[in-house]
């Protein structure tokens, strides 16, 4: 790496090349003060707070050499006027005065001007006493202003930005962070500034207004209170806030976040930096949708039926209840008989005490975690070929390819999303392959849009034109590093896959075989590549195994910034196949006979007695006569509670503190914010009173204690604890407050710890095997039938439990709904709202239809996971696509 040695206010400093002005400053613990400028986008120069003095180097036009004064020194030659430190990059044997006389009035100058136009409304702005504003105005503004009080610009106030940003219009100064954001970050370019001068101001242009998955984080990097979360706006001030550094429990990034609380409620939710998981960004579910804790139907108090009621009982009365008629059913009918489902978003603690009673105290296999969205998304690929650890996906370019497939990463993993889509601006090479388009499309070079149920294919026909192609200059586009000497099976494989052309696939997939052909040469011909995949892919093994064979193939495994990432519902999916919550050996601690029966089978009447633990899986299916006695640990009343025996009260993610690891194996630790409610209490207590109720000697005391268990007894989390995932991040990752997000604190909340994969231990061997996927059914040319290909995606505003307590996000919830093609309802004669019934694997439902331009002819679309479960119920929880026929059902008075 080149680097350049500049001084700045004296201090000799050296940076990488290419470095702003500003960045070196804040490397040699100097401040520029800045407005517009964020790290994180491009600069701009708008504000000009960041003012500086620069002089370079005089050169000699005759001799091409630096001049020299007597004393042996260089002669600087400055610069006429300050220029702007956000703009400006270093040079060899630069001089930069942040300090000087001139860069003083400048600023104050500056100041001075925005207060003209800005109200001076501190005492009841929500930024005051974290406003960059407000203290820059200390620091380096006027005491006094020259203009008249009279003549300031009065802006509308309260003015609603969107249902969830509120602007304040004459706070605004203009220094477009939140245009910019919405641009270059977040891809939805719904704001701009309209009109000039005074009149200036922020507007959306989209409809409805301010739509996007990432509006909060304008709030978060406005450097004045001109934007504001509708519901954190006069509810509190900064200096009130108790902050605890917690994690996003809404899908599988694992967001670091900071929960501001007063008076034991949560007050808003934060972005807390780490660079690994999500640099400073959060989505607006995972800002929004926790008011579920403050809910007044929590479950506050055990329950336990009595005479066909569930009725308020005492702890104990609740856990003998359990015990003796798990203990009833285990001497009449074998631990065998008993079972438990444990929900993915589920702390590491609870998952693993939760296998343990299963599995020791009670003495049955019948362990799972695979119900709703979980049923639908396996990942056993990360233990070998998972993303390298050390892997940072915010600071990769040109160098590296990311191959997406059957995965809408702005609806599943809208933080993820957010970094593929910044690597692409940075130079990766993104090839997005699905079924129907999406955003990431926007951003991508190879777009391969395959017909659904055909992606295992498409990945052989890109693994075949990779173990048979070349680079430019002559290479194998097989990794030369990692082939020859740590991988065997290859020329099996090369006659297994040999079939696999692109011609042929073609036929398959409707992908054209140059597309594959292309989209194989720029992905195995990067340095470095990562593959994510996702649910509309399909859950075959063979898949799995096709993703992985490509990896090793490529030699992508087994460094950071290579590897496979599978994009996994739920924040700890990937915990529970660590934990081995699966009713089969997968963590590599569980014994032999660890083999028990699935959710489904469970659920299909294969136990009489059943655990159940943060899930709902009987919102689909029916509670089964022969199910005699059924437990469920909740925080809500839902479908499963209801039909309960014995319903145990469990504390909230802000509750209680605990690990999660996210779908890149980071294993990160949060603290309990404010105090559960009524008697509920940690799962991982509950299910430990429960053993000693069974006879276990368990004395675990806290959460700590069941991590320090679980260093010693599971081979991934060798090493860890509290301490150790608790330690501040290093100095030279983190950043001033000043110049990314305006807040009152820094980020030294810990990282986190992320478990090592096969592929890093220089002696491990990769075994290439090849799977067959199954043949999809013969392609039927849309416009014959009314018969579709329906598939059931995830979308980020669901039905789910937790999201619909959050009434803020009401109006943004997807309803039931069918979308289809426009070349479908123009064929059907259908448009948006129109009543069509659905018929799939012999069930019938009726539901509105949207027309959704991104899917094509033939594909119909019913989200997962909305209210009433149309997708779950058409196609089953495992299933993803399918096939089902559509009648249109004409409105009342016809057409």
């Amino acid at each position: 790496m080149t680097t350049v040695t500049l001084t700045i206010d004296g201090r000799e400093v050296t940076v990488p090349a290419g470095t702003l002005v500003v960045e070196a400053a804040r490397q040699a613990g100097i401040e520029i003060p800045v407005f517009c400028y964020h790290p994180k986008m491009e600069p701009v120069g708008m504000c000009r707070m960041c003012l500086v003095s620069i002089g370079t180097p005089a050169i000699n036009r005759a001799t091409g050499q630096p001049e020299i004064t007597e004393a042996g020194q260089p002669v600087i030659r400055w610069q006429p006027k300050p220029v702007t430190a956000c703009t400006e990059r270093v040079s060899p044997g630069m001089v930069v005065v942040t300090d000087s006389a001139q860069v003083a009035a400048d600023r104050k100058a500056i100041l001075e001007f925005l207060l003209t136009s800005h109200p001076l409304d501190c005492p009841i702005c929500d930024k005051g006493g974290e406003c960059p504003l407000q203290d820059l105005t200390y620091r380096h503004g006027p005491g006094v202003s020259r203009f008249d009080y009279a003549s300031k610009h009065h802006g509308a106030k309260a003015y609603p930005l969107g249902d969830l940003i509120v602007l304040d219009q004459e706070r605004c100064i203009l220094c477009a962070r939140c245009t910019r954001f919405q641009a270059e970050v977040a891809d939805d370019p719904v704001l701009a500034i309209e009109n000039r001068g005074r009149d200036a101001m922020i507007v959306s242009y989209s409809d409805p207004p301010f739509d996007s998955h990432y509006s909060g984080n304008t709030t978060d990097i406005c450097p004045v209170g001109a934007l504001t979360t509708r519901d954190f706006r006069f509810r509190a001030r900064p200096w009130e806030l108790t902050r605890t550094a917690s994690l996003c429990n809404h899908c599988g990034v694992g967001c670091n976040i900071v929960l501001d609380t007063r008076r034991d409620r949560i007050a808003r939710v934060m972005p807390r930096q780490n660079e690994s998981v999500n640099e400073v960004w959060i989505c607006d579910r995972g800002r929004f949708a926790h008011h579920f804790h403050a809910e007044p139907d929590r479950l506050t108090t055990p329950l336990v039926r009595r005479h066909g009621q569930l009725v308020a009982a005492s702890w104990d009365e609740a856990i003998e209840t359990v015990a003796a008629n798990l203990a009833t059913i285990r001497s009449r009918a074998g631990a065998d008989a008993i079972g438990g489902i444990a929900g993915a978003h589920l702390p590491n603690e609870d998952l693993y005490l939760f296998q343990k009673l299963l599995r020791q105290v009670i003495g049955s296999p019948n362990v799972d975690y695979r119900v709703g969205l979980s049923a639908a998304m396996e990942d056993d690929l990360a233990n070998e070929v998972g993303i390298g650890a050390g892997s940072d996906l915010g600071r990769i370019g040109r160098d590296t390819s990311i191959l997406v497939i059957g995965s809408d990463l702005d609806q599943e993993a809208p933080i993820l999303y957010l970094r593929v889509a910044g690597a692409a601006r940075h130079g990766a090479t993104i090839i997005n392959a699905g079924g129907r388009a999406t955003k990431l499309d926007r951003r991508a070079t190879h777009r391969l849009r395959y017909r659904y149920g055909s992606a295992a294919h498409l990945i052989l026909a890109i693994l075949h034109s990779v173990l048979n192609g070349q680079t430019a200059d002559g290479r194998a586009l097989t990794g030369n590093e990692i082939v020859p000497g740590r991988v065997t099976g290859l020329a099996e494989l090369r006659e297994r896959v040999e079939a696999c052309t692109p011609e042929r696939v073609a036929e398959i997939t409707g992908v054209p075989a140059g597309d594959i052909v292309a989209a194989a040469h720029a992905f195995a011909s990067a340095r470095n590549g990562i593959i994510l995949y996702g649910p509309e892919a399909g859950n075959h093994p063979a898949l799995r195994r096709a993703i992985a064979n490509l990896a090793i193939v490529t030699g992508f495994v087994g460094r950071p910034n290579n590897g496979v990432i599978a994009v996994l519902p739920h924040v700890n999916s990937r915990g529970a196949e660590d934990l081995g919550v699966v009713p089969h050996r997968r963590a590599g601690y569980l014994p032999a006979e660890s083999t028990g029966l699935s959710a489904a089978e469970m659920l299909a009447g294969g136990v009489r007695g059943l655990l159940v633990a943060g899930a709902d899986p009987l919102s689909v299916t029916a509670r089964q006569a022969n199910l005699e006695f059924l437990v469920v640990q909740e925080l809500f009343m839902t479908v499963t509670a209801q039909q309960a025996d014995v319903v145990l009260p469990a504390s909230a993610p802000g509750e209680r503190d605990g690990t999660y690891t996210n779908l890149e194996r980071w294993v990160q630790c949060f603290d309990p914010a404010l105090p559960a409610p009524g008697l509920a209490r940690p799962d991982w207590a509950i299910l430990r009173q429960l053993a000693v109720a069974l006879g276990a000697d368990w004395a675990y005391a806290n959460a700590a204690a069941i991590l320090d268990e679980m260093a010693q007894t599971v081979p991934l989390y060798a090493g860890m604890s509290y301490a150790r995932l608790a330690e501040p991040v290093p100095l030279s990752r983190r950043t001033s407050h000043y110049i990314y997000a305006g807040m009152s604190y820094q980020a030294e909340a810990s990282e986190g710890c992320q478990w090592p994969t096969l592929a890093e231990e220089a002696t491990h061997t990769f075994v290439l095997r090849h799977e067959e996927p199954p043949e999809p059914p013969p392609f039927q040319p849309p416009g014959r039938s009314n018969e579709v290909t329906l598939v059931a995606p995830r979308v980020l505003y669901d039905g789910g439990t937790l999201l619909g307590k959050a009434a803020i996000l009401a109006p943004h919830l997807v309803q039931p709904h069918i979308a289809i093609s426009p070349d479908d309802a123009a064929r059907m004669q259908l448009t948006t709202g129109d009543r069509v019934r659905v018929e799939a694997h012999v069930r019938q439902l009726t539901l509105p239809c949207r027309v959704d331009a991104s899917l094509p002819a033939g594909v119909a679309a019913i989200p997962r996971n909305l209210a009433g479960h149309p997708a779950e119920m058409l196609l089953g929880e495992a299933q993803v696509v399918g096939h089902a026929t559509l009648q249109p059902l004409r409105a009342s008075g016809g057409r």
